[in-house]
């Protein structure tokens, strides 16, 4: 008997997330672990490097700066040939690119060096971030998808935690340069374990046209219950899509939910970098000492592995519940921080909820992107989202300097952020049925 064409998605959304996608979406939690360090080591040596090289805060943010551009145009332009050429080639050569860029960082001699290798840096981690999450979303079934997306992600914040606590033991021994060697050396032994062990998608290989005998191998590896045989019948009838424009976010009922998603990642990451960039400075500025300072930044990251959970409700009630109360403790949490001054003990619970709300709700919302678009585009809306976003996280930090030169002090800048967290929550809560809440279909029917 043959297969109906939705058979194939059926084997992926009605069955139990098995061994083979566990391996597949441990590999992606490696990728953005890698990521997460890379990505938050400039917030931790800001410090360090300044007193190295006697640099003032303009010439700082001109570092974090560039990495961000490089972020937004990997998010732009890079991560959306993954819906042309597939998950995995993007994936392998933004790992490649960015650990090769790491250790030429600590390399770097000049400051133009440096501001152009981070550039570089920020293509390749824009360009993996996304994919992994689609990787992820297409191994996982689709009850289930906000909560692996969001569990997969917390190796981006415990990346982003290794990196603090790492950066805190190794400047005092290696100097700022330390802990980007260990930043490159990482992913580049990560590379041939995901050379050896990383699949491609199966829905992008089924909607693409990929070998059916590679398809039926990944489909019975996911169901060992179904012969190779019986699984090329269940992908015979699908058909390839055409070329993939930008414009397809806003086609089919999308564009509200593009735009609202759109909204959350600016907002989100916005607040997100800013804190991330300039946590230990402001501190610093504000008395602690700058080991205490870093150490403390750290708690941002740990409050957001906590606030992963968001994932799990979001499964339950939906995305508009859970990303209106995230982002609305993240704000309250950011406005603790100003008020809390120089006691350290204060912050670490402050630093901690908005942690706990801002990380947790930018995780929300990727598993929101993953959900809200279909396979043949969804490396492209994630792309779009997280390269929307990262203007937002170029703002985030290039308004600091900007407040920090025209002397503003810490305090201030913390309730001026609470604003991009409220306007985050107002923008989660506007969801409300829309298709993000329901998500929608992963590969369309094929023609009979």
């Amino acid at each position: 008997m043959a297969f109906a064409a939705s058979d194939h998605a059926e084997i992926l959304d009605a069955r139990a997330v098995g061994s083979f996608q566990w391996r597949v979406i441990a590999l992606c939690t490696a990728i953005v672990f890698v990521e997460g360090m890379i990505t938050q080591t400039p917030g931790y040596i800001g410090p360090a490097l300044s007193q190295a090289w006697k640099l003032v805060p303009s010439q700082f943010t001109l570092f974090i700066l560039s990495g961000l551009c490089g972020l937004m145009l990997g998010g732009l332009i890079v991560a959306p040939l993954a819906d042309r050429i597939g998950r995995r080639p993007v994936l392998l050569a933004c790992v490649g690119l960015f650990g090769l860029c790491s250790i030429a960082t600590a390399a770097s001699t000049s400051l133009a060096m440096l501001d152009g290798i981070r550039f570089v840096t920020g293509l390749g981690i824009g360009g993996a971030m996304p994919n992994a999450i689609a990787l992820t979303a297409e191994y996982s079934p689709r009850r289930r998808r906000s909560t692996m997306v969001a569990l997969m992600l917390n190796g981006f914040i415990l990346g982003s935690v290794a990196a603090g606590l790492l950066t805190a033991r190794l400047v005092p021994l290696w100097g700022w340069q330390g802990i980007f060697l260990v930043g490159g050396i990482l992913p580049l032994l990560l590379l041939p374990c995901l050379i050896f062990a990383l699949p491609e998608s199966v829905r992008f290989l089924i909607l693409n046209g990929g070998p059916r005998e590679t398809i039926a191998r990944l489909l019975a590896r996911i169901d060992a219950r179904i012969a190779v045989e019986e699984a090329i019948l269940a992908v015979s009838r699908e058909h390839r899509p055409g070329r993939i424009f930008v414009t397809a976010l806003f086609q089919d009922g999308l564009g509200r939910t593009t735009m609202l998603v759109w909204l959350v990642y600016f907002m989100s990451l916005l607040n997100l970098f800013l804190l991330a960039s300039w946590l230990p400075t402001l501190m610093h500025a504000l008395g602690l000492p700058v080991g205490l300072a870093i150490l403390i930044a750290t708690l941002l990251q740990v409050g957001g592995v906590f606030g992963s959970v968001s994932g799990w409700v979001q499964d339950r009630v939906g995305p508009s519940k859970t990303i209106f109360c995230a982002y609305a403790i993240g704000a309250l949490s950011i406005a603790c921080i100003g008020l809390a001054g120089s006691n350290p003990v204060l912050l670490m619970f402050a630093v901690f909820g908005a942690g706990f709300g801002i990380v947790g709700g930018q995780s929300a919302a990727n598993a929101v992107a993953a959900i809200a678009y279909p396979t043949r585009i969804r490396s492209t809306g994630v792309g779009w989202a997280t390269g929307i976003g990262r203007l937002g996280s170029i703002a985030g930090p290039a308004l600091a300097g900007i407040l920090l030169a025209m002397n503003f002090s810490s305090q201030h800048i913390f309730f001026l952020a609470v604003i991009p967290a409220v306007l985050a929550a107002l923008a989660g809560a506007a969801f409300g049925n829309s298709p993000v809440a329901l998500g929608v279909p992963d590969i369309a029917p094929a023609e009979a």
